[in-house]
This record gives structure tokens, C-alpha cells and sequence, in this order.
């Protein structure tokens, strides 16, 4: 079981569950593919934000290798598309 908590002031996943080995691919490729919808209005900006958060968040899925601090980048460029700032205290 996966449970994600995406909330205005933290994003949050607890799984319940063993990892897949291998885990499941992420390429460039599918990051272009997922802005593109995004840019169609296929999908929302908040759903594109929320779906890098999870490959950030899930061990499941794996881009180590040539790309991978690329696609970190911009996975963890697009989690951060819709993540609101704490309130500042007056």
C-alpha cells in the first residue's frame, strides 16, 4: 500500500510495501512527455507537480545512470511548481 499526502506545506509518502528490483525506468523522455501534456492542458500544473513528487518520493522508480542528475533537477524543479510557502508569523 502507498499513501501520498500532498498538502499545501509538505508533501508526504509512506509506503507499505517492498520496492520493486529492478525499479521502474525514468528517462528524460518521459519528463519531456509529461511537461508536453501538461503544456496541451492534458493534465494540470498542480498534477504534473504532484506526479514528480512521487517518482521523488517513491523508491520504486529508478534514472540513475548518464541523466541522472538531470532528471533529478528537474523532477524536483517540477514538485516545487505548486508547493506554497509556510505562512510567515507576524
Amino acid at each position: 500500500m502507498v499513501e501520498f499526502d500532498f498538502q499545501n506545506h509538505q508533501r508526504r509518502l509512506d509506503s507499505h510495501y517492498g520496492t520493486p528490483v529492478p525499479g521502474v525506468r525514468i528517462e528524460l523522455r518521459h519528463i519531456r512527455a509529461a511537461m508536453e501534456k501538461q503544456g496541451r492542458g492534458e493534465i494540470s500544473t498542480e498534477q504534473l507537480a504532484d506526479w514528480a513528487t512521487m517518482l521523488l518520493l517513491n523508491d520504486a522508480y529508478d534514472w540513475q545512470g548518464p541523466e541522472e542528475e538531470e532528471i533529478a533537477r528537474w523532477l524536483n524543479e517540477i514538485s516545487m511548481l505548486t508547493l506554497k510557502p509556510k505562512p510567515q508569523a507576524e
